[in-house]
């Protein structure tokens, strides 16, 4: 007798075998009102534009090898003094660049049992990323171990690094791209700007459930 979990199992089985209503992701409907919204012109323009509407600081570097040398006049200026990254290699010149400035350098490499104080007393946490969406001035961020969700949550400041070749113009544009369906993630994080909620009193408060100040260096 067959059970819940092969009645289940069959059911995926079939439903990756039935085509789909709309061959196309966008139907007849979606594509009349994709036809009536305004261009969004230089991704990039558009992108920094929507950053800049909700508060964000938005900095372009024409390469990697530029941040070194920049970024730790930045952060400096803003008060920061401590600055934790996950693992990624690329972010490896960076955090030398950083150190030899002589800002306090941690890493997120352990359980957070074993360093939640510091990660919950660090200033900045410092992130790369997937992507952007311009329409939304939106940064796309896949956690990993490698680059923990908490590296962009548990921190005042949260610095993301977002490619120019990365942009695309709408989340649609994102989803078709393939960029995440490729392994697809646990958790997809769309990043808008710093947190904030208001109460009833439309008294607006920054940075209750993340970072009170986005930064984004845009590569490229």
């Amino acid at each position: 007798m067959p059970t819940a979990r092969d009645a289940i199992l069959d059911r995926l089985r079939l439903g990756a075998r039935t085509p789909l209503a709309h061959p196309s992701a966008v139907t007849g409907r979606e594509a009349e009102w994709l036809a009536r919204q305004a261009p969004l012109g230089d991704l990039a323009e558009r992108f920094t534009r929507e950053q800049l509407a909700v508060g964000s600081q938005v900095r372009s570097f024409p390469t990697w090898e530029a941040l070194p040398a920049q970024v730790p006049a930045w952060l400096r200026a803003l008060d920061v003094q401590s600055i934790v990254t996950g693992r990624v290699p690329r972010l490896a010149p960076l955090r030398q660049g950083l150190a030899s400035a002589g800002f306090t350098l941690r890493t997120y490499d352990r359980p957070l049992e074993q360093q939640k104080a510091d990660l919950f007393g660090t200033d900045c946490g410092i992130t790369t990323s997937v992507g952007g969406v311009a329409e939304t001035g939106s940064i796309v961020l896949i956690p990993a171990p490698e680059e923990p969700r908490l590296l962009s949550l548990s921190v005042p400041v949260h610095l993301a690094i977002v490619e120019r070749r990365h942009l695309h113009g709408t989340l649609l544009d994102f989803i078709a791209s393939g960029v995440y369906q490729r392994e697809v993630p646990t958790n997809l994080v769309l990043v808008s700007g710093a947190s904030r909620t208001a109460d009833i009193e439309l008294t607006l408060a920054m940075g209750v459930h993340g970072p009170k100040l986005l930064l984004v260096a845009l590569i490229g």
